[in-house]
């Protein structure tokens, strides 16, 4: 474990979001129309994908988020400055797949098992009152599965919010799956209110994309991605000695 990460542990740390926000803008500046070009061709690859049955949970869970490291991996060399990165370096995080699946997978049944109660309730509201008017069973829902469903939504916030950082530390600080998200969680934890803030405000500026007609998300996304890695940078820092093998890697490295 770096030594700043250790020192943030265990004294906290500064959540500056315009200096994030802005921080991503030069990185995403420095390489604007590689960033743009991958985000349309990301695009492309998810919308063929959940074209084809059986596949969009697959996508979702391994498709996805290797695609979606690869701005991560532009976004450090550039930080960096290693110069500006060859265009395939965005599909680099594929040789980290394994790591990022399992990660992947673990929110995937987290988030499941926090909304299990509320589908259970939904169940057996409609079983119990199967004979009832459909007034009757929306009032029921109301009264009981409803606010099981908002317990469940604010647990997978919580989480969602504590592992934002977990594929950054599972690939540049070469850490495990789990131990990542666990490291992920301890140091948001820190500051959890304010992360959440920030990634709330990244959500904000990627969704404004969405109003022009959904063309500007293509600005949007990878600004946004941007920002979450200038975060990462400032708060975890990346090892001093360590190299992460983006060329080399095998497929199934870290499982």
């Amino acid at each position: 474990m770096s030594q700043k990460i250790e020192n943030h542990l265990a004294t906290g740390y500064e959540v500056k979001i315009g200096d994030y926000i802005s921080r991503g803008y030069e990185i995403f500046k420095a390489n604007m129309g590689a960033y743009i070009g991958y985000t349309v061709l990301y695009f492309a690859i998810s919308f063929i994908v959940n074209f084809i049955p059986f596949l969009n949970i697959i996508s979702s869970l391994v498709i996805s988020p290797c695609l979606i490291f690869g701005f991560h991996l532009v976004s450090k060399q550039i930080s960096q400055n290693k110069g500006i990165p060859i265009f395939n370096t965005f599909f680099n995080g594929f040789n980290f797949a394994g790591k990022l699946i399992v990660i992947s997978i673990i929110m995937f049944v987290v988030f499941l098992v926090c909304m299990m109660p509320f589908i259970i309730s939904v169940g057996v509201s409609i079983f119990t009152l199967r004979d009832s008017s459909s007034e009757e069973i929306f009032a029921a829902i109301l009264a009981g599965p409803l606010p099981i469903l908002g317990i469940g939504m604010l647990v997978m916030a919580y989480f969602a919010v504590s592992w934002t950082f977990s594929s950054l530390l599972a690939v540049f600080h070469n850490k495990e799956s789990w131990a990542a998200m666990e490291l992920s969680r301890k140091m948001v934890g820190k500051n959890w209110f304010m992360i959440f803030l920030f990634v709330f405000v990244v959500g904000i500026i990627v969704g404004a994309g969405v109003l022009f007609l959904g063309i500007g998300i293509v600005f949007t996304l990878p600004l946004g991605m941007c920002s979450l890695y200038a975060a990462f940078e400032d708060i975890f820092g990346l090892p001093d000695m360590e190299k992460t093998t983006e060329e080399t890697s095998p497929i199934a490295r870290g499982i």
